[in-house]
């Protein structure tokens, strides 16, 4: 279609310009009618003849002057240069091959004189034309170039991309499909220039485990293992990781699917299932991880303020369990956030290449904090005597401060004081429902380690309602540990499922990977690996290492308020402290660098 439309415009223009020289008028036959046309009167001296073998381009109609930059408006015209009369006699061609290829200028000899034809001065009896010559790509064409329709486009060097549609002229409808269609080699030239060429590792491996392994791992699945027992627990982990293991084939399958551009989730899915369930899923993803934003640095708070600097807190370690909606734990919780999220944007604002050199140094904390973990099982194990103890009264555990002096501080001094003899512990018995029994009052182990007989006792589940301290037992809450939920198995897997998200921050990261099309399945299957079998070796070593008692203890308050895994943790409890703050704010550093570029991806698809 589009060489017949070039070579009816170019007999045309030979007409004009035969009946200029001639002064004579000239029929152009019609598309409808070939064998009649309307005559056009051109007085002479208006347009010098064209021949065949002049050097034609197809420029905007406002490009009037020799030289003038194209414009980018959807009407074009013809532009051609003409040559002397000397060089028209060198370069005559075929009339087929100068109907297709323009010759190309002599060396030595400088740019022919341009003469403009506007199309609209031209008055054909046929408008049908008119518009096709509209809706053809009017991207300027140097001497010499292959004409078609929107096809070609000229760089630097002679060389071409072939893409389907040319932005400077496409019509409405074009441009409305190019927003949803596998970009050309143009785009990706263009996108090329932009990205950070990251690899497997540093762009898709090592910021997928870094948003997985978050503080949730650290501060609520010892909760779960005490609770729902191993057997539980490791189903709820099979569900979770099988839903994220059959998301990252399916990724994978997308991702070599075709070219992959910045965008990530969004991107595959509008090019592959269409825009409306790419912009549907894509700002629903980005919401997702806005939200995951800020439920990461409220867990990053709480670690910082109850286990790290908890003589930080606004109105003191004492407002700790004023955690209602207006409560003065909550606006610490809203203050802090705030101020850690404002470094984290300083942090992004730099660039991605600087958070992806900063995030593995996070990530190595991390590593470090889980193989301590482990490190202490073996340790525990190895000498049971090592502790931490904990004060029970027959099934229930009780809080620290409810037997220990306020100047007391230290968990060597639990069993110095969990005595009968300590009159703390038998006035809280005073008005007490039950009667108070010295024998029943012990000092145990809380980490008894591997040879023990807590692998045993932690497969069963024991679900507990609210306020409770034991299974249809309610608590003392000045005195006893008690949960502060109702416990349910579906309860626990809405708490926990997002701990194994963020396995499209790798893919979010498109946009900056070097070669996308290997790098995300490879990146992303391994990390969800990793991460699963991270996951199941903890909750493992939980159940075996550690009490059944101290396991429900959510917030530590057996050990006067310090983290139960950190007590766990070798060499020293400060490895996992300062392991799991950095896990929930590298996790919050990777979500605020996947969202925007997502967000973007949409904006630039005009959806």
């Amino acid at each position: 279609i589009s060489s017949s439309l070039l070579r009816m415009s170019d007999r045309k223009a030979e007409l004009q310009a035969e009946a200029a020289a001639e002064g004579r008028p000239v029929e152009i036959p019609s598309e409808a009618d070939p064998g009649r046309g309307e005559a056009l009167d051109v007085p002479r001296g208006e347009a010098p003849p064209i021949p065949r073998n002049a050097s034609w381009r197809r420029v905007s109609c406002v490009e009037v002057v020799a030289g003038a930059a194209p414009s980018t408006k959807k009407r074009s015209m013809f532009a051609g240069g003409v040559p002397p009369p000397e060089e028209m006699e060198k370069e005559k061609l075929p009339w087929w091959k100068s109907t297709i290829f323009m010759p190309k200028p002599s060396e030595g000899r400088g740019p022919h004189p341009e003469v403009v034809i506007d199309p609209h001065t031209i008055n054909m009896s046929n408008g049908n034309m008119d518009e096709k010559k509209r809706n053809m790509s009017s991207a300027s064409m140097g001497d010499g170039e292959l004409f078609s329709w929107g096809s070609v486009r000229s760089k630097e060097g002679g060389a071409h991309n072939l893409a389907l549609y040319e932005e400077p002229s496409v019509p409405f409808l074009s441009s409305f499909v190019k927003a949803y269609t596998t970009p050309g080699p143009l785009e990706r030239e263009e996108s090329k220039k932009a990205k950070a060429d990251l690899g497997v590792m540093l762009g898709v491996y090592f910021p997928t485990i870094q948003h997985i392994l978050g503080v949730t791992m650290f501060i609520r699945l010892f909760w779960i293992v005490g609770i729902a027992g191993l057997g539980q627990t490791f189903l709820l982990l099979l569900v979770c990781c099988l839903c994220t293991f059959l998301t990252c084939i399916s990724l994978s399958a997308v991702a070599t699917n075709g070219v992959v551009e910045s965008g990530g989730a969004y991107f595959m899915i509008s090019r592959n299932l269409g825009p409306e369930f790419g912009s549907a899923v894509g700002l629903l993803f980005y919401l997702a991880n806005t939200v995951a934003t800020a439920m990461y640095l409220v867990g990053g708070t709480e670690v910082f303020l109850l286990y790290l600097f908890p003589g930080l807190t606004i109105g003191g370690p004492e407002v700790h369990q004023d955690t209602g909606t207006w409560g003065m734990m909550t606006n610490n919780l809203r203050i802090y956030s705030t101020l850690f999220l404002i470094l984290e944007f300083c942090i992004v604002a730099m660039g991605v290449k600087f958070v992806q050199l900063l995030a593995p140094v996070s990530l190595v904390c991390v590593i470090a904090s889980i193989l301590a973990v482990y490190a202490g099982g073996i340790s525990k194990t190895l000498d049971p005597t090592q502790g931490p103890y904990v004060c029970m009264y027959d099934n229930r555990l009780l809080q620290a401060k409810a037997f220990l002096p306020s100047n007391v501080t230290g968990l060597d001094y639990i069993c110095d004081y969990c005595t009968p003899n300590n009159t703390l512990i038998f006035d809280s018995f005073l008005n007490d429902s039950i009667s108070y029994d010295e024998s029943l009052l012990k000092c145990i182990n809380g980490y008894p380690g591997f040879k023990s007989d807590v692998l045993s006792r932690n497969l069963a589940p024991a679900y507990m309602r609210q306020f409770d301290t034991d299974v249809g037992v309610a608590a003392k809450m000045s005195r006893d540990v008690f949960q502060d939920v109702r416990t349910t198995f579906f309860v626990f897997l809405a708490i926990y499922f997002p701990a194994v998200t963020g396995i499209f921050t790798g893919a979010n990261m498109s946009g900056d990977l070097k070669n996308p099309q290997s790098s995300i399945p490879k990146g992303t299957i391994a990390a969800q690996l990793t991460t699963s079998f991270v996951y199941f070796s903890l909750a493992l070593v939980f159940g075996a290492a550690i009490d059944p008692a101290v396991l429900r203890d959510k917030n530590g308050a057996s050990m006067g308020g310090s983290m139960v895994v950190a007590n766990l943790a070798w060499p020293s409890p400060w490895v996992l402290l300062i392991g799991s703050f950095l896990s929930t704010f590298g996790a919050a550093l990777q979500c605020l660098c996947s969202a925007p570029r997502l967000l973007q991806s949409i904006a630039k698809d005009d959806v």
